[in-house]
């Protein structure tokens, strides 16, 4: 009933509502009449090409999208625990898959066919407590939790490069006007001390999205994956390189998981930042 009133809410029209859901107009209007009937309430003013929500149509509108998604998920998840060796939830932050992991889902599908991956982005914190509220199977990381509460494995690094926006240029000059610090952990802010003592950044920022983004409106120059290499993406002469090792975080019960294990297997023999997978 609820899938049918959203496609009702959508169309403007029991019809055209019927075409979608393969089943007669006099079905849809039943199936409103039932839900109305639940509920107590009108959820839909009808007159002859024209049907619009009444107020309690628009309250109800984002419980039925929430409860739809909310049934969707438990039926997945019953699946994964019916079938759990099929089954895996892959987490990364926004960044790695925008640039680093891009074909990794497809290449795990080419690789592991039987197998039916949830690809999801979320931040390094958050990867780490929905890894730990069983909501992620693996999390791929830059930086682990020094508790020990979590096991890993390193599945590759990322070799950062400093780049400019605009060509030959050496490092005194880049980092002159307009860089960009890109928040790449601890032990990258202890390398660029290190190397370029106090460096005066025009912007902050975590995400190398927005870095890259700032090279095409202006002067501007970052730390960046050596993969981005490009027009308008210059290496910067004479710059020290930095290199960030990749891990693979997953909790202590599944390491004998077959799942987990067989998509481990994957990312460390074939590499997961090769080239084939980067963007």
């Amino acid at each position: 009933m609820l899938r049918t009133f959203l496609e009702v809410t959508q169309t403007r029209h029991f019809g055209r509502a019927a075409d979608k859901l393969f089943i007669t107009p006099a079905a849809v209007s039943a199936r409103i009449r039932q839900l109305e009937q639940t509920l107590g309430v009108t959820l839909f003013f009808r007159t002859r090409g024209n049907i619009q929500m009444t107020a309690e149509g628009e309250r109800l509108l984002p419980h039925a999208h929430h409860l739809l998604e909310a049934w969707a998920d438990t039926r997945r998840e019953l699946a994964r625990e019916a079938e759990p060796d099929r089954h895996l939830r892959l987490g990364a932050t926004p960044g790695l898959w925008q640039f680093l992991l891009a074909g990794l889902p497809a290449r795990l599908q080419r690789e592991l066919p039987d197998m039916t991956l949830r690809a999801e982005a979320w931040s390094p914190d958050e990867l780490l407590d929905r890894l730990s509220a069983e909501q992620l199977d693996l999390a791929l990381l830059y930086d682990l939790p020094g508790d020990g509460a979590l096991k890993s494995r390193r599945i590759g690094q990322v070799r950062l490069a400093l780049f400019s926006s605009q060509p030959d240029l050496d490092v005194k000059a880049a980092l002159a006007d307009g860089y960009v610090s890109v928040d790449w952990g601890a032990a990258f802010a202890l390398f660029q001390a290190k190397r370029f003592g106090e460096v005066t950044a025009s912007l902050h920022t975590n995400q190398a999205s927005v870095a890259l983004a700032t090279f095409r409106e202006r002067k501007a120059s970052a730390y960046l994956p050596e993969e981005l290499a490009g027009e308008g993406v210059y290496p910067v002469r004479g710059a020290p390189e930095f290199t960030r090792p990749l891990y693979a975080a997953f909790r202590p019960e599944q390491e004998f998981s077959p799942s987990v294990q067989r998509v481990l297997d994957v990312l460390v023999e074939g590499d997961a930042l090769s080239p084939s997978q980067s963007s």
